[in-house]
């Protein structure tokens, strides 16, 4: 029996031909060819709100949510690999990209506290990748320590949820040609 891998991409750009849709179409592209289901999240084109009320996180103590979190819940609940596209603004992700995980991925679905502050990783089982576009160079991030920031940022994040990670890519000017061409290496 064949199992299909179900993937789920979450992009965030409001530009039509940026690096970031071209990066998704390309993941698109590749994943259908594999013969896999393939589920994209335009958080733009979704007009997703990214502010967390004192609401949603009451609400999130006791496992509760807006319709629209759930509806993104059930996207994550039926993935296998989870690929998040994103720019890299003032090093790091945008305030969108960062409203979705913190209202998305929260308590209660993504993690949960024990009673002696232990904590139950809830994504255990699916795979993480990110796939960032940056204005300058690679170089730069690399030797201005901005990259080791951004990847231990990251992975903190998706690790604390119980994400396995399977990669963190950069798109620099210097390398984003060379990075695109070798898309489907990076999956």
């Amino acid at each position: 029996m064949i199992i299909l891998k179900n993937n789920l991409i979450i992009c965030c750009s409001p530009i039509s031909d940026s690096c970031s849709n071209k990066i998704k179409n390309g993941l698109i592209g590749i994943l259908k060819k594999r013969d896999e289901n393939v589920e994209v999240r335009d958080l733009y084109a979704l007009q997703f709100d990214p502010v967390i009320t004192e609401n949603d996180i009451s609400s999130a103590f006791q496992g509760k949510y807006r319709e629209d979190v759930m509806k993104e819940q059930e996207y994550l609940k039926n993935a296998n690999n989870v690929f998040l596209i994103f720019p890299i603004y003032s090093s790091s992700m945008p305030a969108l990209m960062k409203g979705y995980i913190d209202r998305v991925l929260s308590q209660n679905f993504a993690y949960s506290y024990n009673s002696d502050g232990s904590i139950n990783k809830l994504m255990t089982g699916k795979t993480i990748s990110t796939f960032s576009p940056m204005g300058a160079a690679l170089k730069y991030y690399e030797e201005s320590g901005v990259k080791s920031a951004m990847d231990a940022i990251f992975s903190a994040t998706f690790l604390f949820r119980g994400f396995e990670i399977s990669s963190i890519n950069y798109f620099g000017s210097d390398n984003r040609e060379k990075m695109l061409s070798e898309l489907e290496n990076l999956i």
